[in-house]
């Protein structure tokens, strides 16, 4: 959840959980694969955004969250 939402930021684990559950919600339909979709979705994001998605969001707008 702290990867995904972004380290060393105050915000970044609180929208990582938000983002990791909402995930674990939508997906519920999927069954079994549910845990591949999401590993694979945990994979890309984290290769995405390097900072996470605060980080990222902090960066682009220049400023520390």
């Amino acid at each position: 959840m702290t990867l995904v939402g972004g380290l060393g930021t105050v915000f970044g684990p609180v929208i990582g959980a938000f983002v990791i559950i909402a995930m674990q919600q939508y997906l519920a339909g999927f069954g079994q694969w549910v845990t591949v979709i999401q590993d694979t979705i945990f994979v890309i994001c984290v290769l995405t955004f390097r900072r996470g998605i605060i980080g990222e969001i902090a960066h682009f707008f220049e400023r520390s969250l």
